[in-house]
């Protein structure tokens, strides 16, 4: 049924058609689901066939007991669309009515329109009103029961046209609670089901939760690195990335994410590893040397030679240069600058800076034993290995922020479109790389479906 374009319906005071749809494709839906119902029952006797079948070998009982237990499940599979089938094809049926009506409420006032809004002749202003023939005056009143009429048969079409639209509403709302109903079958969904669909509605929250833990993250580490005394809190920063692996592993098992974005959090975590582990084991070798040389010189001494050494030497991670020349007022700057370098050269780490400052000062009072210099080479080998673990988590985070675009950014750039529970995440506003942005879509896929 053809129907009439948008702007005809402004003489039913209606922007745009009231009566919207298609009952041909909702028949054709129909269709389809009556099709699958009919396939589902030809499965069904196949599976009576195999229950009902002595020669099925020495494994009949289990195969007639999950045979049976399967034509069951299928039997409410295929009631329940031939339910929502029969139920697609009424609201059609009534679809198309009402549609039928709301066109002729249309052609009703598309007949008295142009009488009922013409306008009514009115003198110029200032001047006294027209004196009228008989004739004339019979024909005034004659157009003024016209329109009148005409008026009148307008206000009936749209009031059919409202009378309409509500029966569609309830008719709609009748079939919505039948395809709804159906669901009280006792066939019920899995949890991984329950799972995806969760995911499903809220796939673009969780993303931009994710990518919201991993700009702490980059902020938090960024921020340290200039704050010589700060140490981020370990826990604190391997929440951040479980929470990340979370959403993002999460995102890619019902495949509304890639699993190149897991890939990375599970870098960023084995880095964090890697960095906690040989800290812990620099920090051990160092006690170990601390406690032999309290044993060499006494506890005291010991401590206090650390201390002084440490103090002249300024961590010993960076270059020594002369600041003779330097006037006081820039003694503080001085000073930042070289806390701040060295920390970056100890990876960020204050541990690493103290641990190495001692076990060098142990090195440089007890030159003549070979226990101390040796210290102080593992205890630079396993700076190094927190250099090189710290410095690829901060290049992979960044590689992903940049390459595969930021979800905050595009959320940010597009004005927080959607909003907090269905924000709007698509867009050009963040940098990113055309190819790594392909090869996360090949690997993007749901698991277990």
């Amino acid at each position: 049924m053809a129907r009439a374009a948008d702007s005809e319906w402004i003489v039913l005071d209606e922007a745009q058609d009231p009566i919207p749809g298609d009952p041909q494709e909702i028949r054709t839906e129909a269709t389809r689901l009556g099709k699958m119902a009919g396939t589902i029952r030809d499965q069904i006797a196949l599976l009576k066939t195999i229950a009902g079948d002595d020669n099925i070998g020495r494994f009949a009982d289990e195969l007639r007991d999950s045979a049976a237990e399967l034509q069951g499940g299928l039997d409410k599979v295929a009631t329940r669309y031939e339910h929502v089938s029969g139920y697609l094809a009424h609201w059609a049926d009534d679809l198309e009515d009402c549609q039928s009506d709301s066109l002729r409420a249309l052609a009703r006032a598309q007949a008295v329109a142009a009488t009922a809004n013409a306008p009514d002749a009115k003198p110029a202003p200032g001047s006294p009103p027209p004196r009228l023939t008989p004739a004339e005056e019979q024909q005034k009143a004659a157009d003024d029961r016209a329109k009148h009429a005409a008026q009148g048969e307008l206000a009936d079409a749209k009031a059919q046209l409202a009378r309409t639209k509500d029966h569609r509403d309830a008719r709609a709302s009748h079939w919505k609670q039948k395809i709804e109903n159906t669901e009280h079958d006792g066939l019920k969904d899995s949890r991984w089901d329950g799972f995806k669909d969760f995911v499903h509605e809220h796939a673009e929250m969780i993303k931009l939760l994710a990518d919201i833990c991993t700009w702490i993250v980059t902020a938090l580490v960024v921020v340290s690195l200039f704050i010589p005394g700060l140490d981020v809190a370990t826990w604190l920063l391997a929440g951040l990335m479980f929470a990340a692996l979370a959403g993002h592993g999460s995102l890619a098992l019902t495949g509304d994410g890639s699993w190149i974005d897991v890939g990375l959090d599970v870098f960023a975590l084995a880095t964090l590893g890697t960095s906690v582990l040989t800290k812990s084991f620099l920090t051990g070798s160092t006690e170990f040397a601390e406690t032999i040389a309290s044993g060499l010189r006494g506890t005291a001494e010991a401590g206090a030679s650390s201390a002084a050494r440490a103090a002249a030497k300024g961590a010993g991670l960076v270059e020594e240069f002369d600041q003779a020349g330097l006037n006081r007022t820039w003694s503080p700057f001085v000073n930042y600058g070289r806390a701040v370098g060295e920390k970056f050269l100890a990876a960020g780490e204050n541990t690493v800076i103290e641990k190495v400052s001692k076990l060098r000062s142990l090195a440089e009072t007890f030159p003549d034993t070979r226990l101390f210099p040796n210290a102080l080479a593992r205890g630079t080998s396993f700076m190094n290995t927190i250099r090189l673990a710290n410095g690829a988590a901060n290049v992979v985070d960044e590689f992903g922020h940049w390459a595969g675009g930021s979800d905050l950014v595009n959320w940010i750039g597009n004005g927080f479109a959607g909003g907090v529970a269905h924000p709007d995440l698509e867009g050009e506003t963040s940098p990113h790389w055309d190819e790594f942005g392909r090869l996360k879509e090949l690997t993007t896929s749901e698991i277990g479906s």
